[in-house]
């Protein structure tokens, strides 16, 4: 039950954020809400981005159901191979929101930006750590084909994830 309060909560915040994204690029006044010297990360690695989680998701989807028809293996080789692509998301997000000639300081769209690729950051790195410990759980078999609801509601949140990834990557800049 905690881990659906905490996807409901998630998702109230992650409104909020695209609520302030839209309302502050409505409120462009004078051209400011992207000055003509920010310039956004390009769409390849916007897309990689989403692409990764939405690869992630479907491994973990893949190991759901192996654990559902009570393969062992195919749970634990898709956690890894999930966790693998989490990985090289957390990378590539970093690596983009770095490599920006700007700062959050730099206009609406900037701070907005910025919220929304470190929020994202955080969500992959608690899918991260969540799904680490659901590894190390599945290494110890400590699920079956009866008992794996907790593999279920971390995968609403890996879903989640890649639900947000994708909406993040369709707004308009």
């Amino acid at each position: 039950m905690a881990g659906l309060l905490f996807i409901g909560s998630d998702f109230v915040f992650v409104m909020a954020l695209f609520f302030s994204y839209l309302y502050l690029r409505v409120l462009n006044v004078n051209h400011l809400w992207r000055p003509s010297y920010v310039h956004p990360a390009g769409a390849i690695s916007v897309i990689m981005v989403a692409a990764l989680v939405v690869v992630s998701a479907g491994a973990y989807r893949w190991a759901v159901a192996g654990i559902r028809a009570g393969r062992q293996e195919q749970l634990r080789r898709g956690l890894a191979l999930a966790l693998l692509f989490l990985v090289a998301d957390i990378v590539v997000q970093v690596y983009q929101m770095t490599a920006v000639q700007f700062g959050p300081q730099s206009g609406g769209f900037a701070s907005s930006y910025f919220a929304l690729a470190g929020y994202h950051v955080f969500h992959l790195c608690v899918g991260l750590l969540v799904g680490t410990g659901m590894l190390v759980r599945a290494m110890r078999a400590k699920f079956s084909a009866e008992h794996h609801m907790e593999v279920v509601v971390l995968g609403y949140f890996w879903y989640w994830i890649a639900i947000v990834a994708v909406a993040v990557a369709l707004l308009p800049k």
